[in-house]
């Protein structure tokens, strides 16, 4: 299992919120991502470089992704008290998570994104800012231990 905690304040610039600007230079369409997800992905990268494997994670993938931000100026006392509470506001998790599964596809954790089978995102304010990830290859059951039919919830 790989983990590690990336000690930053989580990007609310998202590769799909932040927009991407177009130009057409020679008659062909360029598409450039704005200043702020070009910021995010570069520190991504950076961040998570000394954790890759040496080599890439093959088969399916467990991925397990917390991204905790800094409590907001307005946050009731009682709140900030409990220590972490669920965050109900933009960037929404789906968003969050594409670019920091793209910065891994480009470091070679794995081979494709597609390999992740199980993804668990959240996403709260809380005192331990930064974003804590886990990732671990998923070992198929025997034959023996598991239907193939059963779902996997139950």
């Amino acid at each position: 299992m790989i983990t590690f905690h990336l000690p930053i304040v989580p990007p609310k610039a998202t590769s799909q919120g932040a927009g991407k600007r177009i130009m057409v230079i020679g008659g062909k369409p360029m598409f450039f991502k704005n200043k702020k997800a070009a910021s995010a992905e570069h520190d991504f990268l950076i961040l998570c470089a000394p954790y890759r494997p040496a080599q890439p994670l093959s088969g399916p993938i467990s991925l397990k992704v917390d991204f905790v931000f800094p409590w907001r100026t307005s946050e009731p006392k009682y709140r900030i008290a409990m220590g972490r509470v669920p965050m109900t506001k933009k960037p929404d998790c789906s968003n969050l998570i594409k670019m920091l599964e793209d910065c891994l596809t480009k470091l070679q954790f794995w081979q494709d994104d597609g390999q992740v089978a199980d993804l668990q995102v959240t996403k709260a304010w809380g005192n331990a800012v930064g974003i804590y990830v886990a990732i671990e290859e998923i070992r198929l059951p025997s034959v023996q231990s598991k239907k193939a039919d059963q779902p996997a919830l139950f």
